[in-house]
């Protein structure tokens, strides 16, 4: 096998396909990258067993061949390389592949191709297509809740429900609950279908879309398996299997106070306040101190003082309720519109944050759980 890359081009592909590498896995061949020549490019493969990454270069291709290189190696070298053309040569009955540029040569210990585990192919039967911006903006929106508890292997993935033109996105980490709602301009998905899919597996979807010059995504769902096209690459992932929580039930069915603040001013506020929480654990609550037409911000920290912020806010009586300081950032945080909408019951019931909306469904809700009075009252 032998083949002259790009060196800038196939080094961007490299880069990419080696999010994918196991770096840390007992299994040597799992810490390589599988190099394939076929017609005019290289494939460049990376997998753990739970998510993959496949990808091609163009390149002038002398010889069908496969070979696993080391990764960490593979690409400290052609990142170091100057700029032009740089050739890969591989005789399998050496052991080793040979990389030249210019007068500069290396050559790397590889593994044997055909023990590489088999990688998954994306179906084109029953793909689903969807706008690559509207996934990130859902993924990002989401992934403040999901758990970070690999004992709860369920709540560290993002439930996805795809339905005619709508997706749905459900992240909980029992403290706080987000849900998105997307409607896609786009080929409608037949029938239903529903599954969780690890959410740091959908963040990097969203991250290889973003460094993409492309405009949508397209998604095939398996059995166990949820693969993402964009453009030339191809990332899987396996589903987590087990029962996400009902999270409708968590949702109350009315609201005794809907009360609107300035989303800018809020997050402003928050951000100083919470500096007083010192992210201790357990957290210092921030507390919600509502009057008629303000909101007075409040965290109490004994080992570093007191910090007290007044908004306005469209709220009619006297009412607190306090908060994990983080958690409601995030929420504040995530909102896309002019003003919070807080919809509140009891002190010590779960609290929602959604957008401000002109009497339409809000397609955004932060379920979010709240703390006891730091004062005690």
């Amino acid at each position: 096998m032998r083949a002259v890359c790009n060196t800038e081009t196939f080094g961007k592909k490299l880069a990419l396909v080696s999010r994918g590498v196991s770096a840390r896995s007992p299994i040597e061949l799992l810490r390589g990258i599988l190099l394939e020549a076929e017609g005019e490019a290289l494939r460049l493969s990376a997998t753990d067993t739970d998510i993959s990454i496949q990808t091609s270069s163009p390149a002038e291709v002398e010889g069908e061949g496969r070979v696993v290189i080391p990764a960490r190696i593979f690409n400290d070298i052609v990142r170091s390389l100057p700029g032009g053309q740089f050739t890969l040569e591989h005789d399998g009955s050496e052991g080793r592949v040979r990389l030249a540029a210019g007068e500069n040569e290396y050559r790397i210990r590889t593994y044997a191709a055909d023990d590489y585990p088999q990688l998954p192919v994306f179906a084109e039967e029953g793909t689903f297509r969807m706008p690559g911006d509207s996934l990130v903006e859902t993924v990002e929106k989401v992934s403040r809740s999901y758990s970070r508890d690999e004992l709860r292997q369920v709540l560290t993935g993002i439930l996805i429900s795809f339905e005619g033109t709508r997706v749905r996105m459900v992240t909980t980490d029992s403290y706080r609950l987000s849900i998105k709602e997307t409607e896609l301009a786009t080929t409608p998905f037949e029938g239903s279908r529903e599954a969780i899919i690890p959410a740091r597996a959908m963040q990097e979807v969203s991250r290889i879309f973003s460094g993409s010059d492309e405009e949508s995504v397209e998604v095939s769902l398996s059995e166990n398996q949820a693969l993402f096209r964009i453009g030339d690459v191809v990332f899987g992932t396996r589903l987590i299997d087990g029962n996400f929580p009902e999270y409708r039930r968590l949702l109350p069915s009315g609201f005794e106070r809907e009360i609107a603040v300035s989303r800018e001013e809020l997050i402003d506020t928050l951000r100083r306040v919470n500096l007083f929480a010192a992210r201790q654990t357990p957290p210092v609550p921030v507390s919600l101190s509502f009057s008629e037409g303000a909101v007075e911000v409040i965290v109490r920290n004994g080992e570093v003082g007191d910090a007290h912020e007044r908004l306005k806010a469209s709220s009619e009586d006297e009412f607190l309720i306090s908060f994990n300081p983080s958690y409601l950032l995030d929420g504040v945080s995530a909102i896309d519109s002019d003003e919070v909408v807080f919809k509140l019951n009891e002190a010590l019931k779960p609290g929602l944050i959604v957008p401000q909306s002109n009497g339409d469904e809000p397609d955004f809700l932060y379920l979010i759980m709240p703390m006891r009075d730091p004062s005690g009252s």
